[in-house]
C-alpha cells in the first residue's frame, strides 16, 4: 500500500489523528523577535524574504536549502505543473526564479528533500514520480535542465526516497523510508550515470526501519537514523559502510531518552548532534552520541513558548547549533532556535502565520556570506510557504 511519508509526520504530529496543520493559537500574534537577538552584536532581526505564490510558481517547500554561486537552490513539494513541485533558484535579495516544474510519471515528482551539488550539476530525489511512480533520482543543472537518473522499482530495490542524497568519491548515497528486501527501506549508492545497487535493507529488530533522513561522511563511514524500530522501538542511529557493512550505534529509547528522530545528524567537536520528534518531555529532544555509541539528551523541548517537534537537521556554526521546530514557540506555529552543545536554548524567532512571516519550518538552515537561510512549509502572503533569513 502507498503511504506518504508526509502524511504520516503530520498524522504523528497531531498524535491521533491526522490534520493539514496542526491545532494552532487563536490568539491575534504579531512579528516578535527574542531578546537574545536584540541584546547579541551582529545578530540581525528575522526577515521573510520571499513568499511562494503556488502554480505556476512552487508551494510547500519541504527541502532544505544548499548554496551555490552565491546563490540559493531548493525544492517545493507542491506547485508548478500539475502540482508535482518545482526546482527553484533564490537570491540572497528576495528574487525567486523556478528553474524546472516536475510533471510526473514518467519524469519525477514531488521532491521532499533538498539538492546536493557534485561538479557544478544539482542532485536530488523525488518521493513519487518516474517509470513505476515509486520515486526517482533526478539531477538538474543550475540553468534548468533535468533529467531523470534513475527510477524506483520496489520489490528487493527501494521505493519512496524521502532524503536527500550525499556525495562520496563521485557516488552518491541515500536512503528511501520503504522497500528492500523485508519492506522497511534501504541504503543505496547511485552513479551520476544512473547505475544504482541497494547496500543495506533495514529489517526492523534490532536493526532500524523508516530511514526518513540522509546520511552524514564522516572519516569515510556514512551515519544515519532511522524513524522506528532498533532494539527499543523508537529508532535508531546507524552507521554503514561505503560497501554497505552496516551496525546499530545507539537505539532510542523513548521518554526521558530521546525518540523517533525524523532528522540526521551534524558532527561536532567529537559528536554527531540531532533531533527527535518526541521523547524527553514529549515534544521532542536535542541529543548528541559519539560515533562509539554514548548518548546524552541535551535539550528536551517544552512547546510553548519552546519549540515542539523538531523535524530535521540541526546546522553548526561557529561552534553554535541552529535549528527549527515544526511546533511550539509563542504562537505555536513553531520556532527557529540556537543552542550550545550542552544545551543552552534561545528561541530567535517565533513564527506567527500572519504574512508575510511563516508557518511550520520543516527543514533545517543554510548558511550563505554569514547569513543563516530557511524555510517554512506555510505562510506566506499566499500561505504556500516562505524563505526566511535571520
Amino acid at each position: 500500500m502507498r503511504v506518504s511519508a508526509a502524511l504520516l509526520a503530520l498524522c504523528l504530529v497531531v498524535m491521533g489523528g491526522c490534520s493539514q496543520h496542526p491545532v494552532s493559537s487563536l490568539l491575534p500574534a504579531a512579528l516578535q523577535h527574542d531578546a537574545f537577538a536584540q541584546q547579541v552584536p551582529g545578530v540581525r532581526a528575522f526577515k521573510s524574504l520571499y513568499s511562494f505564490a503556488g502554480n505556476p510558481d512552487g508551494s510547500g517547500p519541504y527541502g532544505r536549502l544548499i548554496a551555490v554561486n552565491g546563490a540559493l537552490y531548493g525544492t517545493t513539494r507542491y506547485g508548478g505543473t500539475n502540482d508535482n513541485g518545482t526546482v527553484y533558484k533564490v537570491t540572497g535579495s528576495g528574487a525567486e526564479q523556478v528553474l524546472h516544474k516536475f510533471a510526473g510519471t514518467p519524469d519525477a515528482a514531488n521532491p521532499v528533500t533538498g539538492l546536493t551539488a557534485l561538479n557544478g550539476t544539482l542532485y536530488g530525489t523525488t518521493e513519487y514520480g518516474g517509470k513505476n511512480n515509486l520515486g526517482t533520482v533526478f539531477k538538474v543543472t543550475t540553468a534548468g535542465v533535468e533529467r531523470v537518473l534513475y527510477s524506483f522499482k520496489g520489490g528487493s530495490d527501494g521505493e519512496y526516497p524521502w532524503a536527500g542524497l550525499v556525495a562520496l568519491s563521485g557516488t552518491l548515497y541515500g536512503t528511501t523510508y520503504s522497500g528492500g528486501k523485508y519492506g522497511n527501506g534501504t541504503v543505496f549508492k547511485v552513479t551520476t550515470s544512473g547505475a544504482e545497487r541497494v547496500l543495506h535493507a533495514f529489517n526492523g529488530t534490532p536493526d532500524g526501519t523508516q530511514p526518513l533522513a540522509g546520511l552524514v561522511l564522516l572519516n569515510g563511514t556514512l551515519y544515519g537514523t532511522t524513524l522506528n524500530d532498533g532494539q527499543y522501538g523508537y529508532g535508531s542511529v546507524y552507521k554503514i559502510s561505503p560497501s554497505g557493512a552496516e551496525h546499530v550505534v545507539y537505539s532510542f529509547k523513548g521518554s526521558p531518552d530521546a525518540a523517533m528522530p525524523y532528522g540526521g545528524l551534524v558532527y561536532l567537536n567529537g559528536a554527531f548532534y540531532g533531533t527527535t520528534q518526541f521523547g524527553g518531555n514529549s515534544h521532542g529532544t536535542v541529543y548528541k552520541v559519539t560515533p562509539s555509541g554514548t548518548e546524552q539528551v541535551v535539550h528536551k523541548f517544552n512547546a510553548m513558548p519552546d519549540g515542539s517537534s523538531p523535524f530535521d537537521n540541526l546546522i553548526a556554526l561557529n561552534g553554535t547549533l541552529y535549528g527549527t521546530t515544526y511546533n511550539g514557540g509563542k504562537n505555536n506555529y513553531g520556532t527557529f532556535y540556537s543552542m550550545s552543545p550542552s544545551g543552552t536554548e534561545h528561541i530567535l524567532h517565533s513564527f506567527t502565520n500572519v504574512a508575510p512571516d511563516g508557518a511550520y519550518p520543516y527543514v533545517g538552515l543554510v548558511v550563505l556570506n554569514g547569513t543563516l537561510y530557511g524555510t517554512t512549509f506555510s505562510g506566506g502572503t499566499s500561505d504556500n510557504g516562505i524563505v526566511f533569513k535571520f
